[in-house]
């Protein structure tokens, strides 16, 4: 017979179809489980050493050590290598923290002069920092470090400034502006001792024209100025390590200066009277200046108060208009004040006697009458010679005004303003101040009209007594 026409029943089982035979599947899979157990445990019971890399290391001070300001401020390692045997079901899991790695540090201070850092050659511990006991540390890598070691010393110096610039031609530099007033320096006693100033230093080449802004480091200099450059060997910190600088550059205007005159003759050359200094130099923003033409001197030349016997100078302050500032400097200080002298070469001094005819009361209180007490007024006059002395009483007019006398009544004293008439009033002047005497009482009533309301100065005033 042929193949094809065997009986079912004696089929042989293929290899292809055997994973999808069910009793085989179960049978391959316990086997399977059987064999990785059998792995797995003889694995546990294999003890395998392995590394845990870059475990820190702790500086343990003693109690005396600490207590005398010591630190450590180098070391040169900073971490070390653990070799550990054990499971590596337990190994496998531990980390650097799994471990606590220091070195005790119990020197004497009587080594620590304050001038130079101290070293010393210290064993490294490595302990477990785990519940987990069923491992050991097998070695540890450096066993020993060399340290570098000093008291700790804080200092706080002032900034100082050593920006180097210049302006461009037309423009003012301000003062340079740190975003700090001081830093604090700390570290080694030895290094810190060193320290005698910190700086801000900085140089820019080209003039500036505008505002400059950047930052700089801080620079530390000895006792004999010389910088100190190898700070990473010093181990010192700073509380800031870059400064802001800002350089302020303002436009600068030269401006005259000019004097207010009080009773100045119309006559009299504006060229006699000289300031010192005659212009000063202010700084500011463009818009600012732009509005500044002049200064005009805080106060005023009263002429007045001229003598021609007497050397007639003042010193009055200059005020500075908002958003401006003086840069004109003799020496080290800011010129602040100005001296004014009035020039009275040529000019002489004399007395005129002026009649009661000259005197007139004017601004009666109504209900009131005025009887003029004083016969004339002794004044000093002053004025090129040649119009002091062909001055007479006439050419003066004196002038009372009652305006502020209403309420009161009886004898009193009151000012008087006085007036030079014709040419000698354009270049003459009277000094000091005068007052007359009336007595002032109830009477009729000055017709409206009958009395001059008030009469016009031609050239100057005598201001009252004080």
């Amino acid at each position: 017979m042929k193949d094809g026409n065997k009986p079912a029943g004696k089929r042989k089982l293929s290899l292809k179809n055997i994973f999808y035979h069910n009793t085989f599947v179960l049978a391959f899979s316990f086997v399977i489980a059987l064999c990785t157990w059998f792995v797995m445990a003889a694995n546990s019971e294999r003890n395998d050493t392995y590394t845990i890399y870059d475990v820190p290391i702790e500086v343990s001070l003693s109690a005396e050590a600490e207590a005398d300001g010591l630190r450590v401020f180098n070391m040169s390692y900073n971490t070390v290598d653990l070799e550990i045997s054990g499971s590596s079901l337990i190994t496998s899991k531990l980390t650097a923290e799994d471990f606590r790695v220091t070195i005790p540090l119990n020197p004497t201070s009587t080594k620590l002069t304050g001038n130079t850092l101290q070293k010393l050659t210290v064993p490294v511990r490595a302990v477990k920092n785990t519940p987990l006991s069923d491992y050991e540390i097998v070695s540890v890598s450096p066993q020993e470090i060399n340290v570098e070691y000093d008291r700790f010393k804080e200092v706080t110096l002032p900034l100082e400034d050593d920006v180097q610039f210049s302006a461009d031609a037309g423009y003012y530099p301000g003062s340079p502006v740190l975003s700090e007033d001081s830093v604090t320096i700390s570290g080694p006693e030895s290094s810190v001792n060193k320290i005698s100033r910190a700086a801000v230093s900085y140089k820019i080449d080209a003039p500036l024209r505008k505002t400059e802004e950047f930052s700089s480091p801080i620079r530390l200099y000895d006792q004999n100025n010389q910088e100190l450059t190898d700070l990473s060997a010093m181990y010192v910190s700073f509380s800031v390590d870059q400064v802001q600088v800002s350089i302020p550059i303002l436009s600068r205007k030269t401006v005259p200066l000019v004097v207010n005159t009080v009773r100045q003759p119309s006559g009299f050359s504006d060229s006699r009277i000289t300031i010192d200094p005659a212009q000063i130099d202010i700084a500011g923003s463009q818009e600012a200046l732009d509005a500044v033409t002049e200064i005009r001197l805080a106060g005023a030349i009263d002429f007045g108060d001229l003598e021609a016997a007497k050397a007639n100078s003042l010193v009055m302050e200059i005020p500075l208009p908002a958003g401006v500032r003086n840069i004109t400097n003799a020496g080290e200080n800011t010129v602040n004040q100005a001296t004014v002298t009035v020039n009275l070469n040529g000019y002489t001094q004399g007395t005129v006697t002026v009649p009661e005819s000259n005197i007139q009361i004017v601004n009666e209180p109504a209900g009131k009458r005025a009887d003029l007490t004083t016969r004339s007024v002794e004044l000093t006059v002053v004025g090129p010679q040649a119009q002091v002395s062909k001055l007479t009483g006439d050419s003066i007019s004196l002038q009372i005004d009652l305006s502020n006398f209403a309420g009161r009544s009886g004898n009193m004293e009151v000012p008087l303003t006085a007036s030079i008439s014709g040419a000698s009033g354009q270049a003459c002047w009277i000094v000091g101040s005068y007052t007359a005497t009336l007595t002032l009482r109830d009477g009729d009533s000055i017709q409206a009209g009958a009395e001059p309301s008030g009469q016009s100065s031609m050239a100057l005033v005598a201001a009252p007594q004080e």
